[in-house]
């Protein structure tokens, strides 16, 4: 038997390379776009219908009308009662799952390989002909309500609602996903179907089928469970419109009062990026560097080196327009403005000097090396090329993405970081005891304090 030498960690093994499958493309008369692949890994399937019924497609004072109207989806369809729904996806052994996002409602399902017709059935009834029974309607709300009213509560809530609209204003992408009470409490039934039957349409979807099944049997299933579906209305709603180019209220520092509170929910950020920005790769690594990883700087600062919070992370949300770049941490109230300028004197650093050779090379190993792993199953692969069909991705996009990382230089992240992480362009807000850290804050900008619980706003994924 061999000896293991334990005196060093074992050498690295060889790096995984991407092996995706080839996804065909077909159209029905409806215009339905399917994309098919077949992965045998395992014997099961799943489906990713990509819609254009989006929270993007809404005004803020109808915040949380495509959320409500994904969670009533299963609630009855095709004339079947909502216990009916949950008994005929429990007699299938599946899954079913509906989100709406800023850019699209994705309608998620995953079952055994055997099943795909039944599933294909099943998705169809929800898709194209949810009843949004009235009372099931009412039921649903309250529940979305009672959720609402309960978030004054969490200050990480408060300070996401409050940042999102002091970022992008009366833009869709200022409220949340989940709307607030106003708007969610003006949502009637009529409401729910005039916005679904409108945007969720044929001839802008996109149904996305992966797993070891006969690609041939599938489109021919998807023709009978979809084939006479149709558009309701002339055109499909527009997106949302471009954003401002910087946070409405940049340069702004917002104290959300939360008298006795021990803790500071911490978020700085602005506009960042759209997902189609030519750059892309460049913002991602810099903002793997700056917080997006435990070892960035602002974690391995605020965390491991002055103790002060259990975690602080970066996140660059890129979506159809320019998302939101943000910072979040929770730290003790006595060095809330510490903090600050701990974040601050980061964004200058990365801002100023070129990032080192090794420190790059972690950040870029990280958005690299472990991408292989996230296309493995056909629930993976089909969530990929779903977030493809979304966003008008390239073909190749996922096979050159790690050329694209590796080719970023430390010039290329230092102009990025001057980009987003200028000081005159982000919104600093803090939400805690005001009264332990006001005096100071108008060192960072000019200072609004207001109560948390008149926070408005949105700004999730």
């Amino acid at each position: 038997m061999t000896a293991v030498d334990r005196a060093g960690p074992p050498p690295a093994g060889p790096v995984s390379e991407l092996d995706l499958p080839t996804f065909a493309t077909h159209r029905l008369d409806n215009g339905l776009r399917v994309e098919v692949a077949r992965s045998v890994a395992t014997p099961d399937v799943a489906l990713r219908l990509v819609l254009r019924a989006s929270a993007g497609t809404t005004p803020p004072e109808r915040g949380g009308l495509a959320t409500l109207a994904c969670d009533l989806l299963s609630e009855g369809a095709a004339g079947r009662s909502a216990p009916e729904m949950a008994a005929w996806i429990d007699g299938l052994g599946a899954a079913f799952h509906a989100r709406a996002s800023y850019d699209a409602a994705l309608l998620s399902m995953h079952a055994m390989n055997d099943q795909l017709d039944e599933v294909l059935e099943y998705l169809a009834a929800v898709s194209c002909r949810p009843d949004f029974a009235p009372l099931e309607v009412e039921r649903r709300r309250d529940m979305m309500l009672d959720r609402l009213r309960r978030r004054v509560d969490d200050p990480a809530e408060i300070a996401a609602e409050a940042f999102g609209a002091a970022v992008f204003g009366a833009h869709p992408y200022g409220a949340p996903l989940g709307g607030t009470v106003e708007s969610v409490e003006r949502l009637g039934a009529s409401d729910l179907a005039d916005f679904w039957f409108r945007a969720a349409r044929p001839d802008t979807a996109c149904l996305v089928i992966c797993g070891d099944i006969d690609p041939a049997e599938a489109i021919a299933s998807v023709r009978r469970k979809f084939g006479d579906w149709q558009a309701v209305g002339d055109e499909a709603p527009p997106g949302a419109p471009e954003p401002p180019t910087r946070a409405v209220r940049a340069g702004e520092v917002l104290l959300l009062d939360r008298p006795a509170s021990r803790q500071t929910e911490l978020r700085v950020g602005g506009v960042g990026i759209a997902r189609d920005e030519p750059d892309e790769a460049a913002f991602l690594v810099m903002n793997a560097l700056l917080g997006g990883l435990f070892n960035s700087r602002v974690n391995l600062n605020l965390r491991e080196d002055k103790g002060w919070t259990y975690g602080a992370r970066t996140a660059l949300i890129r979506r159809r327009r320019r998302g939101p770049f943000l910072l979040r941490t929770a730290v003790a109230t006595e060095v809330t403005m510490g903090a600050f300028a701990e974040i601050f004197g980061e964004f200058e650093r990365l801002r100023d000097e070129l990032p080192e050779a090794g420190e790059l090379a972690l950040a870029v190993n990280a958005l690299t090396l472990s991408l292989p792993l996230q296309f493995e199953t056909a629930s993976q692969l089909a969530r990929r090329q779903a977030e493809a069909v979304t966003y008008g991705l390239p073909d190749d996009y996922w096979e050159r993405f790690p050329e694209r990382i590796r080719a970023v230089e430390p010039n290329d992240v230092s102009a990025a970081a001057r980009r987003l992480l200028s000081p005159d362009g982000l919104v600093l807000l803090a939400a805690g005891d005001v009264a332990g850290f006001a005096d100071e804050a108008g060192a960072f900008g000019s200072v609004e304090v207001r109560a948390a619980d008149a926070s408005d706003g949105g700004g999730g994924s």
